[in-house]
């Protein structure tokens, strides 16, 4: 991000404020630091703000309001009168593998010739955005994930908008449901006349956003999905949905359908969604490390089936509510429930208030929870067509414990592999 920051400003005098105390820039860096207890101090001796998005809203910030931008807004701002085409994509869940699906299928149709246009993704999952300035274009292709955090702040809708789903989530970050919610709308308020916006049907809250928009609103659902799950490399039928986002944008992009269906059946799943680790000590070691909520775990729970016998929860407490993940776990075939982190105790009482009938079993690291399961696979025979699979889908976040979801998950394998 800095070094895309450096080239937006080039000539300019800058500063980087940050609370890390430890934080330093690299060697020969002209800038200026200024961190720890300090960071948030004279902020009237700046011209511009550039507020990161996984700032927070602050007090110190409102008074500075008429200075404040963010990365996001600065791209968006930026390539305004270029020509390039901006696919926004959003949701609590989904928003990575369909940004994804749609990148994947307009970059295999752009090598094949059906598209001319450059096609690249940007934001919340790849590159930041504003590192591609110069590549804005009028056969440009943005596909741009946005988190909430990335949209707070916007004053511009994508002409092309996607909402995957809706429910709880950041709300520590947010204070409420309903800032999260209005966060969310910025995808489709600036939206004209001209714009389109998809949206998840079954989703209240993605409906809501969607309202929003003065273009045209169209809805789906798993059934708009143009190919079977089980023709494609995506686990759990969740993802129909996914499919069916990125497959009706292509077609409103030109993309022909055939050419679509054979691009979505060669899309490799993202890491840490659902992705499969292989057989080892008996067990399938799946890593859903993106499930950061109660509806992301249900959601695995519902694609895997009772083949789960081991699942790993817990993480950083935001305060969700596990009850409907208590109730879930209650019809599944899990035995063994391992909990970790800030929010374990809060899932074990939910678990324990709705009668789980699973041992509950609380551990304070993931070599720890990783020995537990392999000592239980002794009784299970390795060599067995469909081997019970030990599921690591915390909802909850991974902060505290680790830096990411990403870093959970690698950590999750290593310990598999190492024991």
């Amino acid at each position: 991000m800095l070094k895309a920051l450096e080239e937006f400003a080039t000539g300019c005098e800058v500063t980087v404020a940050d609370q890390n105390a430890t934080i330093t820039l690299p060697s020969g860096s002209r800038h200026w630091l200024q961190v720890g207890t300090g960071w948030l101090k004279n902020l009237e001796r700046f011209d511009v703000i550039i507020k990161s998005p996984g700032i927070p809203p602050l007090p110190e910030l409102k008074t500075y309001d008429s200075k404040l931008t963010t990365p996001t807004q600065i791209f968006f701002d930026s390539i305004a009168d270029s020509g390039a085409t901006v696919i926004g994509v959003t949701g609590s869940k989904g928003k990575s593998t369909t940004s994804s699906l749609i990148a994947h299928i307009l970059q295999a149709n752009q090598r094949t010739g059906e598209l001319t246009n450059s096609v690249l993704l940007v934001g919340n999952i790849g590159e930041p955005a504003i590192a591609h300035l110069r590549d804005a274009q009028t056969n440009t292709f943005f596909v741009h994930e946005l988190s909430s955090y990335q949209l707070m702040d916007l004053t511009v809708s994508p002409h092309i908008a996607v909402v995957t789903s809706f429910f709880p989530e950041h709300l520590d970050y947010h204070g409420s449901l309903e800032t999260y919610l209005e966060a969310k709308k910025q995808i489709a308020r600036f939206q004209q006349s001209g714009d389109i916006i998809f949206y998840a049907a079954d989703s209240k809250g993605a409906t809501e956003i969607a309202s929003e928009s003065k273009g045209k609103r169209i809805p789906f659902s798993a059934k708009d999905a143009p190919v079977q799950i089980e023709k494609t490399k995506l686990i759990g039928a969740h993802n129909l949905s996914n499919i069916a986002a990125a497959f009706l944008v292509s077609q409103h992009v030109g993309v022909p359908k055939q050419a679509a269906i054979e691009a979505i059946k060669t899309f490799t799943p993202l890491p840490h969604r659902l992705q499969s680790l292989g057989v080892h000590h008996g067990w399938e070691w799946i890593d859903d490390s993106i499930s950061t909520t109660p509806q992301s775990t249900i959601a695995a729970l519902d694609a895997l089936g009772d083949r789960v016998q081991t699942i790993f929860l817990g993480g950083q407490d935001r305060g969700y509510d596990f009850t409907p993940l208590a109730e879930r776990l209650k019809t599944s075939g899990v035995k063994t429930a391992i909990l970790m982190g800030e929010s374990g105790k809060r899932i074990r009482t939910a678990l324990e208030a709705a009668k789980v009938p699973a041992e509950i079993i609380e551990v304070n690291s993931m070599e720890e929870a990783i020995t537990l399961t392999r000592d239980k696979s002794q009784i299970v025979k390795q060599e067995i067509a469909n081997p019970p699979i030990a599921l690591l889908s915390p909802a909850s976040p991974s902060y505290g414990m680790y830096k990411n979801f990403e870093e959970r998950g690698d950590r999750f394998k290593a310990c598999m592999e190492q024991i």
